[in-house]
């Protein structure tokens, strides 16, 4: 009996362990829908995550929605524009007069103080408007700047080169309207902040050629001055807070194309370097386009996306008065010019930099930059 007995409770005590380790009935239903696993970042680190967290936090995430002005942006490119609009892009591009002789040495190179200060020397009517320009109230400066060469000192080669650009476009173009000059002013404030910020991501980078980056950022906006140059309501386009989608959605309802448009032909035009043209033409792809589709690779790619990065900066330098580059959050998707921005520098390998722009060194040479610029 004993024996019989013991026999009945070990019995009694398996049963009651397998009821307990039978999944209830809202376990049972809920199983089949269990979402599949997918990590959404490169590597394997969704599977080492508590067992606790829910799937949904780190698996099939849902892609981010893009903001309305971005969303309702249909960015027109040079093959979409019918004969009307390139007509007039024309009309804007023969508005401009023939460029100066300085363009092409611009384009072409004039990276090394020695070779830039020769050639603005030269000229007595560029080296005026550039001592001009940098003591008047566009610079915050604490102390006059009595020479091209100490010009260069203490602004940059790369600012420098911008400020010869615009001296030498303002030689061949009749003076237009009060608004008119204040757009083109901040115009190329923008462009010579670009191409310095440009220059200084490069080095830092390790690309073979940084004054390559530069003038290409230099020449970026190009097509800004001659749609303003042509059109006096476009200066309504440069104010303060003005964002780039507006812009370019301005330039497209007026019937212009886009900047990167009229700028690529402008440059065809003046004979330009082809690198040049085509870092215009395609400086707008990181704006609408998802890094997955981004149609460049290698070097291309990255001078791509840091061109249109430098230029973001230079329109925040010159629209919303940044003056520390930490401010500016690469991250921010709510922000229209930003939203792909900060996937195109994971994509490209150059996830570093958004730290880039927190570091004191970095942070300290372009901040110098900023605030000379930053009114």
């Amino acid at each position: 009996m004993a024996l019989g007995g013991g026999l009945l409770v070990l019995l009694a005590i398996a049963v009651v362990w397998l009821w307990l380790r039978k999944p209830s009935k809202s376990q049972s239903a809920s199983a089949p829908h269990r979402p599949v696993s997918r990590p959404v970042s490169r590597g394997a680190a969704s599977a080492e995550l508590p067992q606790h967290e829910p799937a949904t936090a780190v698996i099939d995430a849902p892609q981010l929605e893009k903001p309305a002005a971005l969303a309702a942006l249909n960015l027109v490119r040079a093959a979409d524009i019918d004969a009307t609009v390139q007509a007039k892009i024309e009309a804007v591009c023969a508005a401009m007069a023939d460029p100066h002789p300085v363009h092409s040495k611009l384009a072409g190179g004039l990276d090394a103080p020695e070779e830039l200060m020769d050639v603005v020397a030269s000229d007595a009517g560029l080296t005026a408007s550039i001592l001009r320009t940098v003591n008047s109230a566009a610079f915050s400066l604490t102390s006059p700047i009595t020479s091209v060469q100490h010009a260069i000192t203490y602004l940059g080669v790369s600012v420098v080169k911008g400020l010869v650009a615009q001296a030498a476009v303002a030689e061949r173009v009749t003076e237009g309207t009060p608004e008119q000059q204040d757009a083109l002013a901040r115009i190329w404030r923008s462009a010579c902040a670009a191409s310095a910020v440009a220059q200084a991501l490069g080095q830092e980078l390790g690309l073979a050629r940084p004054s390559v980056l530069a003038t290409k950022s230099l020449f970026f906006n190009l097509g800004d001055v001659a749609i303003v140059t042509a059109d006096p309501q476009a200066a309504a386009w440069y104010q303060d807070g003005v964002s780039i989608v507006e812009r370019i959605h301005g330039q497209q309802q007026a019937g212009y194309g886009n900047t990167a448009i009229v700028g690529a032909q402008l440059s065809r035009r003046w004979n330009l370097p082809d690198d040049i043209a085509a870092a215009i033409e395609d400086g707008f792809i990181p704006l609408v386009t998802p890094p997955e589709s981004h149609p460049m690779t290698g070097d291309e790619l990255r001078q791509n996306i840091l061109v249109y990065l430098a230029g973001r900066i230079g329109d925040r330098v010159t629209y919303r008065g940044l003056r520390d580059v930490a401010d500016l959050e690469l991250r921010d998707t709510e922000e229209p010019g930003l939203f792909y921005l900060a996937a195109h520098l994971d994509a490209a390998g150059m996830a570093r930099v958004p730290m880039l722009l927190q570091e004191p060194a970095f942070r300290r040479k372009i901040n110098r930059l900023l605030q000379t610029l930053a009114q």
